[in-house]
């Protein structure tokens, strides 16, 4: 599609989303309908049933998590959300990354991590760098990141810029809480498009998530959580105070990293159980094919990008064979590695 066409598909979609803001409850229904005419039909297909069941039993759990959107998040913020993560990284940007997908002859990621560390050491990728790699992302499709890293707020200057000259993508950033201040929420609600992911250990060190979230919550900030475990550290998050806290500090989404075998997995288990009964969002990116639409890998929904600027496949797989200082990012994607993922159905490093 043309870049006016774009533009005219972008002015209904946002006219779609004022109708829905001028009253959730009535119009939420229709905002579907809405997606439904602009989007193509494989765009988030899976994703769309489920919320369109959601929306449909106003008495249900998910429906009331859904509708608290609009009473505990900035306007602005929610607003951007959904320019950014319906619009920009899907209902505009999958037509792009499947004309680039044919063109190139490889799987371009949704989202792409990147493991940024601003001390000014030259063997890690700088600004500029990171600049180039994102405006080489949005030339193929891609409009969603993850920031990672050590701890990434030890170099708030440069999230915060990379946010503000990327406005029209989404940054989800994965923290240990610590450097989240009054100033820097504030930061947050200026550039309105990053949204932090709370590492938690599901251990007592978890109560410095109270402070984060008072901060975040007083500012209207959605945040989520992050959980990573293996079989033999899953009785952390196998308890039901653990999600029945998170509630409670007002998280809206726990995203889980999984390294427990299919079929060993209490935690996921107790996932698909309290979907049906407690008002938070839960992603196993590891074990929910179903939502996912399966393995990320390999570029297919995910890759990550190292300090030193290594393309990586997977979270659980830190192989590499390319670096973007060495080769521009579709070259990356067209890596031994990488075309792996896109000719074969690769099995999973976690069930080898």
């Amino acid at each position: 599609m043309s870049a006016v066409g774009n533009e005219i598909k972008k002015l209904g979609l946002m006219k779609a989303y004022e109708f829905l803001d001028r009253n959730p409850e009535a119009n939420l229904p229709k905002l579907l309908d809405w997606f439904d005419t602009y989007a193509p039909k494989d765009v988030l297909s899976v994703q769309r049933d489920v919320i369109r069941d959601i929306v449909t039993r106003k008495d249900g759990n998910w429906y009331n998590l859904l509708i608290s959107l609009w009473s505990d998040i900035d306007d602005d913020v929610r607003k951007t959300i959904f320019e950014n993560m319906l619009i920009n990284a899907n209902a505009l940007a999958a037509p792009q990354a499947n004309e680039n997908r044919e063109k190139y002859g490889c799987n371009i990621p949704w989202v792409i991590a990147l493991n940024i560390n601003g001390s000014g050491d030259s063997r890690y990728l700088d600004f500029d760098e990171w600049d180039d790699v994102i405006e080489q992302a949005k030339a193929l499709g891609t409009f969603m990141f993850f920031i990672e890293g050590e701890e990434p707020l030890k170099y708030p200057e440069e999230i915060i810029a990379l946010c503000n000259k990327h406005y029209e993508c989404e940054f989800l950033m994965f923290t240990d809480g610590m450097g989240i201040t009054e100033e820097f929420a504030d930061e947050m609600l200026r550039v309105k498009n990053l949204i932090v992911a709370v590492e938690v250990s599901g251990t007592p060190e978890d109560q410095k998530l109270a402070e984060t979230a008072g901060i975040l919550h007083r500012k209207k900030l959605p945040y989520c959580v992050s959980c990573t475990y293996d079989e033999e550290s899953q009785d952390r998050f196998d308890r039901e105070d653990f999600f029945d806290k998170m509630i409670e500090n007002g998280v809206k989404l726990c995203l889980f990293f999984s390294a427990a075998p299919t079929g060993k997995d209490r935690v996921y288990d107790r996932i698909v159980k309290y979907r049906k009964q407690k008002p938070i969002m839960t992603i196993n990116f590891c074990k929910d094919s179903t939502i996912t639409g399966g393995c990320v890998a390999g570029g297919r929904y995910y890759c990550s990008i190292s300090a030193t600027g290594d393309v990586e496949a997977c979270f659980f797989y830190r192989e590499s064979d390319s670096n973007v200082r060495e080769k521009s990012l579709v070259e990356c994607l067209q890596s031994p590695l990488f075309m792996k993922f896109h000719d074969k159905n690769v099995q999973c490093v976690l069930n080898r």
